[in-house]
């Protein structure tokens, strides 16, 4: 296995998840702009400044991660009956895996420096719960049980580029959207892949377009209780972009 290869943060993800263009561009619409738009909104902010902070805490978010994708792809599978390789012949020695690992903790610490939050207990324990949840989510047989790890990981994987920046009445603002609107919405996604239920519509945008309907309802609530317009203009975001892709006739990309 070719070190360079995936020596540096991100480039794991993009070789083993990411297929092309439209799925770096499905990422930045599904999970990037939403919270990129509240950083920049909250922090009053011009795009340029908003957008280093995001992308800054995203590498750091992703040298972590990347470490339970490798975990995953080169241990766990070990273990399984029928495992899903994520990259052709992909087996690389300990010692490869071991470098790949530094260089991402090193990344992870470099980046806390430099946005000086390598102290601060709240972004040590958001880490630290992502750890732990990964290495569960990779360790634990029971697929009913994963479904619980996985939530965890999608709420910290949204929540990653943006958490430390924002005081706590504006994160507890946006968490009942995201969970509603992406952490549930994911989930659900999840839940069926792996044949613990049956959705043979949810690929379809169709799908999509109503689950965001009926979605409505709730962060209609949500806005009138909480006196703000967020949570039903996330709701209302997720739902225009996949009535464009219905009405535009587009396969999309599936989220991996």
């Amino acid at each position: 296995m070719n070190l360079l290869r995936f020596l540096l943060p991100y480039t794991y993800f993009y070789g083993s998840r990411v297929k092309g263009l439209k799925y770096n561009l499905y990422y930045l619409i599904i999970d990037w702009f939403v919270p990129f738009v509240f950083l920049t909104f909250c922090l009053n902010l011009d795009w340029q400044q908003a957008l280093l902070k995001f992308v800054l805490a995203y590498l750091a978010f992703i040298s972590i991660y990347e470490i339970g994708y490798l975990g995953n792809d080169v241990y766990s599978v070990r273990t399984e009956t029928n495992p899903r390789r994520r990259v052709k012949d992909f087996d690389p020695s300990d010692a490869t895996v071991a470098i790949w690992v530094l260089v991402r903790v090193a990344a992870f610490v470099a980046i806390s420096w430099y946005l000086g939050v390598l102290t601060n207990p709240l972004w040590l324990a958001f880490y630290g719960v992502l750890a732990l949840f990964f290495y569960l989510h990779n360790v634990l047989k029971e697929k009913e049980l994963k479904v619980m790890t996985f939530v965890n990981l999608a709420f910290v994987r949204y929540f990653a580029p943006i958490f430390i920046f924002l005081t706590p009445e504006q994160l507890m603002l946006f968490a009942a959207p995201v969970f509603l609107n992406y952490v549930f919405y994911r989930t659900l996604m999840y839940i069926d892949s792996k044949g613990m239920l049956n959705m043979p519509s949810r690929r379809l945008p169709s799908y999509k377009v109503n689950y965001y309907l009926l979605a409505g309802g709730v962060s209609l609530l949500l806005s009138l209780m909480g006196h703000s317009w967020v949570p039903l203009a996330v709701t209302g975001y997720y739902l225009a972009f996949w009535l464009a892709v219905r009405m535009a006739g587009i396969e999309p990309p599936q989220a991996e």
